[in-house]
């Protein structure tokens, strides 16, 4: 049972995710490289996305440039109808506070905040000043991740499963309508890692936000509705996709 406090269903409304032809070039002294050539896709409102590809074929490319890290060298990426590709500076950093949730490989926790702060402090930059935030959204979350009993603990103090769980809650903690996550089990283990895609996948749904998950793993590519596919690069190319539901 998800926690009262915990946004549900109709407090939350995934935005679609859309890319168009998005091609990615750096010029070296050795030529032009193509990182992306081209690609293209479509996620529906709190659908999930799995991205799989060898290593350098673009996946962590490709979710930079959805999230407004990076401009593309041509196309677009148009999320919840905005072209996100086209957002000056100011507009991108606040589409990324607001809208957006990410998970990396690595946690990323502060180590001198606790778990609850460092949940909390994404709930802090993602809401104007005056708007008061439900009672302890962090703490609530933290509970619905199985580490509810952790909250006051420092990142150093807790296992690599527990610290990317909370990571998760990091994500998820503002009620973002989309969640970019890049590789976020390979560093786990087995087990660690198939909770922890489980926690993802369980509250996701819950909320209704959109997933796009970067993975190297076919097992946790499983658990998501379609996969893209990105194929290993030639020299000086960069990767094409092939889109296959699960």
């Amino acid at each position: 049972m998800i926690p009262a406090s915990v946004p549900g269903p109709a407090a939350m409304v995934g935005e679609q995710v859309i890319a168009r032809d998005l091609t990615v070039t750096h010029h070296t002294s050795a030529g032009v490289v193509r990182a992306l050539d081209p690609i293209s896709l479509a996620v529906d409102p709190g659908a999930s996305l799995a991205v799989m590809g060898p290593s350098g074929c673009g996946k962590s490319t490709l979710l930079g440039l959805l999230a407004a890290l990076a401009r593309p060298t041509s196309g677009s990426v148009i999320i919840g109808g905005d072209i996100v590709s086209d957002l000056d500076d100011r507009a991108r950093t606040r589409f990324r506070r607001t809208r957006l949730g990410m998970v990396y490989q690595a946690d990323n926790l502060l180590p001198h905040l606790t778990i609850e702060e460092n949940v909390g402090l994404q709930v802090a930059i993602s809401r104007p000043r005056r708007e008061v935030p439900p009672d302890r959204p962090a703490a609530a979350i933290l509970e619905r991740l199985g580490i509810g009993e952790l909250a006051q603990r420092l990142p150093d103090e807790l296992s690599g499963g527990q610290r990317q769980r909370a990571a998760v809650g990091r994500a998820l903690v503002h009620r973002p309508a989309v969640v970019l996550a890049d590789e976020p089990t390979a560093a786990l283990d087995d087990r660690n890692a198939e909770a922890v895609i489980k926690l993802l996948l369980d509250v996701q749904r819950a909320t209704g936000t959109t997933l796009v998950m970067a993975t190297h793993d076919p097992a946790m590519a499983a658990h998501l509705d379609r996969t893209l596919y990105l194929a290993a690069p030639t020299e000086g190319w960069g990767c094409a996709g092939a889109l296959r539901p699960r």
